[in-house]
């Protein structure tokens, strides 16, 4: 099962938030991960390759004093986590339920959280809430020759040891791949990364760069919405492309996405003159 949980919080006062807040909320996904069930944390830790889940930045208004960042009780919050794997979904909801149902407060480094609220629904939650199996996924998918995808996040490609800020479409399709085939049963062959290289292109694109801090060190990523059309009309292929382009809303884009990064989504529809983050 995949799953995106939004969880609303309200701060119990002002306090102190770190500049990178997606690396805060990976480890406040672990830590409550570990009270629920240590060795499902241990192994979702453990591996280094491909990880079941994601997470957002923290969404809403901060005031800036100097070099920190506030949280203001008379505010709301917002953290979108992502699942892959039936295990971390099942855990997950019995953690953000019992949370929600008995009031309980989570840490956010320096900063105490009541949880307000917790969805799936894609209409409770700004369209970034849902449930889908993998099968629902592929069966829902259309063979259509145009994807435009938004980059809620900064957005960025590890690629010869430099760091990409742009939707170069081999990389974004191979990333999605990688994820697909790893948590589910509709493997996509190495044939469809050299199908992308040779037949899809980006043809319009709204973009900016933003830099996001890791602790010690800063990288930079890309933010905005982009289009790719695919010249070939194999109907395989496109199913193929299609349903990794939607499976993009669950499982992030490029580096890092379980600190913060490439958080992601579809788009339908007239968008190209609004700018605005959607998360927000």
């Amino acid at each position: 099962m995949f799953a995106a949980f939004v969880i609303t919080l309200r701060p119990t006062s002002s306090a102190v938030i770190g500049n990178s807040t997606g690396r805060s909320l990976h480890g406040l996904f672990f830590k409550m991960l570990e009270q629920q069930d240590p060795a499902l944390a241990a192994q979702a830790h453990a591996d280094n390759e491909i990880k079941a889940m994601t997470v957002s930045p923290l969404r809403g208004r901060l005031r800036r004093e100097g070099e920190r960042n506030i949280v203001l009780p008379d505010q709301l919050y917002r953290v979108r986590y992502t699942t892959l794997s039936d295990g971390l979904f099942n855990a997950l909801s019995k953690i953000l339920l019992g949370k929600f149902l008995y009031r309980e407060r989570v840490m956010i480094d320096e900063a105490e959280f009541a949880v307000q609220d917790v969805t799936v629904e894609s209409a409770a939650s700004r369209g970034w809430g849902r449930l889908a199996s993998a099968q629902e996924v592929w069966n829902n998918t259309k063979s259509q020759s145009e994807v435009t995808l938004r980059f809620a996040s900064p957005t960025t490609f590890r690629q010869n040891k430099l760091n990409l800020v742009f939707p170069v479409p081999k990389n974004v399709f191979h990333s999605y791949r990688e994820r697909w085939n790893a948590f589910t049963l509709y493997p996509i062959d190495d044939e469809f990364v050299s199908w992308v290289e040779q037949n899809v292109a980006v043809t319009a694109h709204h973009l900016q760069t933003r830099q996001v801090w890791h602790s010690d060190f800063a990288l930079h990523g890309f933010v905005g919405w982009a289009r790719f059309i695919a010249k070939d009309r194999d109907m395989r292929r496109l199913k193929e492309w299609n349903a990794l382009a939607d499976f993009s809303f669950f499982s992030g884009t490029g580096q890092k996405t379980t600190q913060g990064m490439g958080q992601t989504r579809r788009l339908e529809g007239n968008f190209e003159h609004s700018s605005q983050d959607e998360t927000e």
